[in-house]
């Protein structure tokens, strides 16, 4: 019974303590006061993760003509993508040609820190351009 009211009186201390002002409480409450706080949202984060965690749904796609899309599905994600990988190089090959006009200002300039960045431009725009082109060895 004595542990029953002592933690009855720990509970409306703990809750007297939580309407309180924190300027108003010593350090030791505002310390249990940060902690109770603490696991409060960390539990309220776990739940929320543990539901979340249940709503996982496997969905398969209709392979046959019974729905809207049909099979039409695929070859649009495909247009798309070779859409984007299309812009990519373009956009790629304008990084190069940025590049290659920085590094001839740094010439220009003679700076050597101009020099080294049209390089490192003129690489990468050179590079995301391979990378747009080699498209076909990553599709299956």
């Amino acid at each position: 019974m004595k542990f029953l009211t002592e933690k009855i009186t720990s509970v409306k201390n703990n809750i007297i303590e939580d309407f309180t002002s924190s300027k108003k409480l010593t350090a030791a409450q505002r310390d249990r006061k940060r902690s109770r706080m603490i696991g409060r949202i960390t539990a309220g984060m776990m739940a929320v993760m543990m539901l979340t965690s249940m709503f996982g749904i496997t969905a398969f796609a209709d392979a046959g003509g019974g729905g809207t899309g049909g099979g039409d599905g695929v070859s649009t994600f495909n247009t798309v993508i070779e859409f984007i990988v299309d812009w990519v190089a373009r956009i790629g090959l304008v990084v190069g040609f940025i590049g290659a006009v920085q590094f001839a200002l740094g010439f220009k300039d003679d700076s050597a820190d101009g020099k080294t960045r049209g390089l490192m431009c003129l690489a990468s725009g050179f590079i995301v351009y391979a990378v747009a082109k080699a498209y076909s060895m990553f599709t299956m």
